[in-house]
């Protein structure tokens, strides 16, 4: 269960540095702009993605049984 909890530490800085460069990343397009069509997809990709990583590491900080439980 170490392991688990270790592993949600570090799902959760993921998740909290995704949030951190999406907002970066927010930041440049709406200051300096960029002509590619794919720059909203990005952002929310990487959105999702900080979410996603958020809540994991955040329940496997908080009740590593219950999330070894979803996996097996």
């Amino acid at each position: 269960m170490l392991l688990m909890r270790i592993f949600g530490v570090v799902l959760f800085l993921i998740g909290l540095w995704q949030f951190y460069a999406t907002w970066k990343y927010h930041h440049f397009l709406t200051t300096k702009g960029t002509d590619n069509a794919f720059s909203p997809l990005a952002l929310y990709y990487g959105l999702a993605l900080g979410i996603v990583a958020f809540l994991l590491g955040l329940g496997l900080m908080i009740s590593p049984q219950w999330m070894y439980g979803l996996i097996q």
